[in-house]
């Protein structure tokens, strides 16, 4: 996986080491009550388990000076839209941290990885995703119930959408760019006599 450089951050993948620090910093409560697959309490042994990605998924580990601060990632449906998520420590909330790691994030999505869209969703009572996403050019659509493990049941949640076109519209213009093409592709693309 790649390294993603922003402004401020680097996003890079999530490794081993990071477990002790990412079980302390998601394991806080005001933190794991917030995402819908990080539990509470949440050991590092657990942390350990969850940080290898599984099939469709891409994480990465918000990074400031060296230090592990959160993660952000999605995960690709088979209908290849793909669930945008975030967690960050809350020593550095409030600081547009988030929605700078997840605005790379969607740029690469969209990308290089050509991406349809993306959805995403908050628990009501998370009024910071919820700014995170509308700065992100993220529409509201809907309430559904999600599980989380935190809370250990159901919570109200309100349902977000955004699609390639407006992702492209709001994002920055590396977003915009198209991948270069393979020395292959490229032949392949070229003009052909008729």
């Amino acid at each position: 996986m790649v390294r993603i450089e922003t402004e401020r951050l680097t996003l890079r993948p999530f490794c081993n080491a990071d477990a002790g620090e990412f079980a302390y910093l998601a394991g806080d409560w005001v933190v794991a009550s917030m995402t819908s697959d990080i539990p509470y309490p949440f050991s590092a042994r657990q942390a350990a388990n969850w940080l290898a990605p599984a099939r469709g998924e891409v994480r990465f580990a918000i990074e400031r000076q060296g230090r592990l601060m959160g993660g952000v990632g999605f995960y690709r449906r088979s209908s290849g839209i793909a669930e945008l998520g975030f967690w960050l420590g809350r020593h550095w909330w409030g600081q547009g941290y988030t929605t700078e790691a997840a605005r790379a994030v969607l740029a690469q999505g969209i990308r290089k990885r050509r991406l349809p869209g993306f959805s995403s969703a908050h628990f009501i009572d998370n009024p910071a995703s919820a700014r995170v996403l509308l700065k992100l050019g993220f529409e509201p659509m809907g309430h559904a119930t999600i599980a989380c493990a935190a809370r250990g049941r159901d919570v109200e949640a309100v349902t977000y959408w955004l699609d390639r076109n407006q992702a492209v519209r709001v994002l920055p213009a590396y977003a915009r760019q198209e991948a270069p093409r393979s020395r292959w592709r490229a032949w392949l693309g070229r003009s052909r006599p008729v």
